[in-house]
């Protein structure tokens, strides 16, 4: 539901204030003025903002065999998705609980081992105990 102030300056706009004006034009031009009156609206009404995305830190421990591992998984997932069957459901059902498992072993071993090379510099364990 439009808002009444973007409804009154729809209705003040050229697309509506003089119909009979608008019957002798050509059907391109109507289509560019329609075009930028509602750019026009919208611009005012819902300027675009800028948004600045931070990329995400890369999980240090997903590697090529967890890459692969996902791929299978969701392979299995779209065969499943188009098939609808119940062997193709169970094969799924597989794969995300081996991705799953394999996903736990790399975490913890990375975790493991990073705190075993560190074990003496509690200054890095604490900086890095919420990024795993």
């Amino acid at each position: 539901m439009l808002s009444r102030p973007i409804l009154s300056d729809l209705a003040a706009s050229e697309l509506c204030a003089d119909l009979d004006a608008l019957s002798d034009l050509p059907a391109d031009d109507l289509v560019q003025l329609c075009r930028d009156v509602l750019t026009g609206l919208l611009d005012k009404h819902c300027p675009a903002v800028k948004v600045r995305r931070r990329p995400k830190k890369a999980t240090p421990w997903f590697d090529a065999d967890c890459h692969a591992a996902r791929r299978r998984t969701r392979a299995a997932e779209r065969r499943f998705r188009r098939s609808r069957r119940r062997a193709g459901k169970l094969e799924w059902d597989k794969r995300m609980k081996l991705m799953r498992s394999l996903y736990a072993d790399k975490h913890n071993r990375y975790w493991r081992n990073e705190i075993s090379v560190n074990k003496g510099n509690s200054q890095w364990l604490w900086r890095t105990r919420r990024t795993g």
